[in-house]
């Protein structure tokens, strides 16, 4: 039982991967996309707080700010902040208020560059949205985490590091600071898993020790679990270093990451 949830996560996510592979078999590329998509709910929603779940449509703020990527793939919303105005009862499409927002998975099979420029975009635009708020709230929130899921690569290059670099440039372009947390995790099957982290109080990008693909799945989980979780009670006012909700990620979590200088990149 002594690695029981880690590998739990291992067996989901090997799962994953071959419910992913029988998708190649569906000509129709929107329909095996959103399959792609809900096998990646699949893996969240048990780890998530009950409170939380997993939808797919647009995000919109107080201001009703224009976008000019107006879908997004996975939204993780807070049901107990705000309703989700969804099309109908037993959908999970709809519109999602900023307020309940705590994370958004865009997920495509192969990444590419123009790919990461336009996940980039969207990314810059809702960090410019703003929390509807009672009139003293004084609180200064933390907008949802955009988070990146893939597959695959396009890229066969061997660098352990290639597609964080290679991100770092895209987010560079369009004027996004790696450090900001704006993006603070990607997570590419087989290629690896980067996360922003922490050292000394200072921000740092840094990669999962394993190159293992269930396992880039399965701290991605853990990660996502953590975030929801820290978010909730953050957005409700509370500390936590109070409480003892907590994700999943903090019964596997450990030095399993490596440092990465990005200006040496």
């Amino acid at each position: 039982m002594e690695n029981y949830i880690l590998d739990r996560l291992r067996a989901d996510s090997i799962n994953l991967l071959n419910h992913s592979d029988n998708q190649e078999s569906i000509k129709h590329p929107g329909l095996r996309g959103r399959f792609r998509e809900l096998l990646i709910n699949d893996i969240l929603i048990p780890w998530l707080p009950p409170y939380v779940s997993c939808g797919t449509g647009t995000i919109i703020d107080s201001r009703n700010m224009k976008r000019k990527f107006t879908q997004d793939d996975i939204i993780l919303f807070d049901k107990s902040l705000t309703p989700p105005v969804l099309y109908s009862r037993n959908s999970e499409e709809g519109i999602f208020l900023h307020n309940s927002v705590l994370a958004r998975i865009e997920v495509k099979s192969t990444v590419t560059k123009q790919y990461l420029k336009n996940f980039c975009i969207s990314s810059l635009e809702l960090s410019k949205f703003k929390f509807a708020t009672w009139p003293k709230c004084s609180v200064n929130f933390i907008t949802p985490f955009n988070l990146i899921f893939s597959y695959k690569s396009d890229s066969n290059n061997e660098d352990e590091n290639f597609e964080l670099k290679r991100f770092i440039n895209v987010m560079k372009e369009v004027g996004i600071e790696p450090l900001s947390g704006i993006v603070p995790m990607i997570c590419i099957a087989g290629r690896g898993l980067w996360k922003l982290g922490e050292r000394d109080g200072t921000r740092i990008w840094q990669r999962l020790n394993s190159n293992k693909p269930e396992d880039h799945i399965s701290w991605f989980v853990g990660c996502v679990s953590n975030a929801c979780f820290e978010q909730h009670l953050l957005r409700q006012g509370r500390e936590t270093s109070k409480s003892l909700e907590c994700g999943i990620g903090t019964y596997i979590s450990g030095n399993n990451y490596l440092d990465i200088d990005i200006n040496a990149l």
